[in-house]
């Protein structure tokens, strides 16, 4: 099989155009440098608020707040006729191989289940006079607020849930109508979650080894409730309330927090009541605004609107959802943020999860959430590396194309050399011990593993470590050329691309390896990886797309898909949009959307759970964010795409600020089935290819600079230094140059929350 390189040199490329087609487009027309907004963002973001109708009587319904570090899910418990506000804190884990750090996840021989492992903190439950009946809650995603109202048999009660950004603090302001004798119509209360391995939980606690935490202490002291859970391994954390009774009877403000100060011991407790002190002393109202505010700005860092009022719904939820998970100062994210529950999997995973997890970062130009996984790789990369050097090598192998993404979309070369090709470097030198040769001569690759197939098992020659190597090698090439690193293995590098034997193929497309076909239903796309994300197959190459719509077509409907999961379709929507296939793309995703993926499913507050509701994997979700984009924006190969993957039914879309590779901010509008027109700025000074597949000709608002016309169709080269911004159009007759959304259906705003008749047959957790 014939695989063409995909990035070519803005060298060649001008040369091709010499050769065919120089055309160098003087601009004609002098416009603004600036496009017009018509975007009302309160009014666009709020008709993607989530709304209940009905009581989410479980977790797995609950309406969520967070500010990246601790958060909260809020859920009913008719059982014990409560609201429950089941919090959590991310960097809550077991430390007993590390004593002097928050986390053992740095120890060789640490082990995830035990060792490092996510803790419950526990529920505050508040509990009205008279039995709840129904409620109405909305979501407020402008504000980061939930609003409440609950209706009970002795009134109504209502509240407002925040997490303001600044501050480490959950707030819930209530109010009553309740009727009641007593003088408060509505009780506070603590239930601990227990300092010990969910996964034992989970699985039976069978570990008579285990030495356990120490129950968790209680107690009140001036007007300040604590509840301090001390660990074997040293240190403790706290969680920390108090409830502000208003002057008027049965209304309050309602302050929480966890306060996480290991290794030091009995500073959790003080650090708790300060930030809380914080919060009422610097004015509620001060924090509440702030927090507003920096929502606010959040939001406008990046705009896209698409005739699908649905998916445009989930596309900001999870958004909202990333913003709540991560911040450049909290862990990297996990399998679930700061909305922990009982899980099989309280911790990490690098065989997919944490990657997928952080892909809607990069292109929606929030970077700075995907700092933490930065810190996460450079504090642990020797551990990590070493951890799986052997047969799940490629998992972490696959990891460092996030790292790499993190500087390559922002144009950083002086990051991509410092800190991204010596660790590149070093997971190289271990592939090197992986290979062997055949008679003829050719590199073949050891037995690894390919994430999940039969288990654990291991196959020589995986597709999924062909693609992760060759991508590994080429860049590592790219980036020491780029940067003048005088990398010493630069010709090993290219021998070894040049002796790898092909990937493995059969009549059905990519194998798993070279001794194992896809002959079942299988959930992982990891033999697919060459196409998306590494884009070691050129979509552009016939042979290449033909090899992977065979692939993709096969992987999904052997056995009927019986074992295909949520982020099976995520996979396969970002693998057909990558292809330019948007039709096929859009139908995978609506079959997501609409909770046809068996064995797991997407809940209507758009959390994914598998094992039957029980284990909620935040990563699908935030996956199926990334391949919206995809369908307005794809900057692989060294080319900005726009629009590359419209479905049929899409005449319209717009988008503003999403992110290309090399560090450009890029906008775009289309209507009536045309793309109006694009802006491009530069943040890098990198090298600019734009492609826009319907037109032929472009002009600048700026005669200064320079576009030209190469001989592939839509495909043109501008000429931007650092800090230039540039408005593209396909003629000079362009007319009015807006940014709008696209007027959806009002019936379909909204779509999440819990609707009428949509709760959840039967609770799905795991006894606690």
């Amino acid at each position: 099989m014939l695989t063409i390189k995909i990035k070519v040199s803005l060298f060649t490329v001008l040369l091709v155009g010499i050769l065919f087609s120089y055309q160098t487009i003087k601009a004609q027309v002098q416009l603004n440098n600036e496009y017009k907004s018509n975007i009302d963002w309160p009014l666009f973001m709020s008709r993607h608020d989530l709304i209940w109708e009905e009581l989410p009587l479980q977790w797995n319904e609950g309406a969520f707040v967070g500010n990246g570090q601790i958060g909260m899910m809020i859920y009913v418990n008719q059982k014990d006729n409560n609201i429950t506000f089941h919090i959590g804190r991310q960097d809550v884990t077991e430390h007993r191989k590390a004593p002097d750090k928050k986390s053992s996840i740095g120890v060789f021989g640490a082990n995830g289940f035990n060792d490092f492992t996510r803790f419950d903190i526990g529920k505050m439950t508040l509990q009205p006079t008279g039995k709840i009946l129904s409620c109405s809650i909305r979501q407020n995603l402008w504000d980061a607020e939930i609003v409440a109202h609950f209706v009970t048999e002795a009134g109504a009660l209502d509240f407002v849930a925040s997490c303001p950004y600044n501050n480490n603090v959950n707030v819930v302001e209530v109010s009553s109508t309740e009727k009641t004798t007593a003088s408060n119509s509505f009780q506070w209360a603590f239930k601990p979650g227990r300092a010990f391995p969910p996964r034992m939980a989970t699985k039976g606690d069978s570990s008579a080894s285990y030495v356990r935490n120490p129950s968790p202490v209680l107690y009140e002291k001036d007007g300040y409730h604590y509840c301090e859970q001390t660990l074997t391994a040293g240190g403790d954390y706290a969680t920390v309330w108090k409830e502000v009774q208003s002057k008027t009877n049965n209304k309050s403000t309602f302050y929480m927090t966890t306060a996480n100060e290991i290794p030091a011991a009995k500073q959790s407790v003080i650090k708790g009541k300060q930030n809380i002190d914080e919060v009422m002393n610097g004015s509620l109202e001060k924090a509440k605004a702030a927090n507003r505010n920096w929502w606010h700005a959040f939001y406008q860092k990046s705009f896209l609107s698409i005739p699908d009022a649905k998916m445009e719904s989930f596309y900001w939820i999870q958004l909202y959802k990333m913003a709540t998970c991560s911040r450049p100062d909290a862990p990297a994210v996990d399998l679930f943020g700061p909305y922990f529950r009982i899980s099989t999997w309280p911790f990490h995973w690098w065989n997919l999860n944490i990657q997928l997890a952080y892909w809607p970062v990069y292109a929606s130009n929030h970077l700075e959430l995907g700092e933490n996984f930065i810190t996460i790789v450079d504090d642990n990369f020797e551990t990590l590396l070493k951890r799986q050097q052997e047969k799940t090598l490629g998992d972490f192998a696959w990891a460092m194309h996030n790292y790499y993404w993190q500087f390559s979309y922002a144009g950083d070369w002086k990051s991509l050399k410092e800190k991204w090709l010596p660790k590149a470097e070093k997971i190289a030198q271990v592939y090197q011990t992986k290979l062997t040769r055949n008679a003829s001569g050719k590199l073949e690759i050891v037995p690894l593993g390919s994430p999940e197939y039969k288990g654990f098992e291991t196959f020589p020659n995986t597709n999924y470590n062909h693609a992760i190597l060759r991508w590994l090698l080429n860049t590592l090439i790219t980036v020491n050329d780029k940067t003048n690193a005088g990398s010493k293995d630069v010709a090993v590098w290219k021998q070894t691309l040049a002796d790898l034997t092909p990937y493995p193929v059969d009549a059905n497309g990519l194998m798993i390896g070279s001794n194992q076909p896809v002959d079942m239903s299988h959930r992982h796309f990891s033999h697919l990886l060459a196409l998306y994300p590494l884009f070691q197959l050129n979509p552009d190459n016939k042979e290449d797309k033909d090899l992977v719509v065979k692939s993709v077509k096969h992987w999904h409907q052997i056995e009927k898909g019986k074992a295909l999961a949520g982020y099976s379709f995520t996979g396969a929507s970002l693998l057909y949009n990558s292809l330019g296939m948007g039709n096929e793309s859009l139908e995978i995703m609506h079959q997501f959307l609409g909770d046809s993926t068996r064995a797991s499913r997407i809940l209507t507050n758009t959390f994914y759970v598998e094992s039957g509701g029980k284990n909620p994997v935040i990563e699908t979700p935030l996956s199926g964010a990334a391949g919206v984009m995809t369908f307005l924006l794809q900057s692989w190969g060294s080319k900005i795409r726009i629009f590359p993957a419209l479905p049929d039914t899409w005449k319209e879309a717009s988008f503003d600020k999403l992110r290309a590779e090399g560090g450009f901010l890029v906008s775009a509008s289309r209507k009536e089935g045309k793309t109006e027109w694009v802006q491009v700025k530069s943040l890098a000074g990198e090298p600019c290819v734009v492609k826009v597949g319907d037109w032929t000709n472009m002009v600048s608002n700026d005669k200064n600079i320079r576009i030209t016309k190469t001989a592939i169709p839509g495909e043109f080269i501008v000429e931007l230094k650092k800090g230039q911004q540039v408005l593209l159009l396909p003629s000079k007759n362009a007319g009015a140059i807006t940014l709008s959304a696209i007027k959806n259906d009002k019936k379909y705003f909204n779509a999440y929350g819990v609707k009428k008749g949509q709760q959840i047959k039967g609770n799905q957790f795991w006894a606690e």
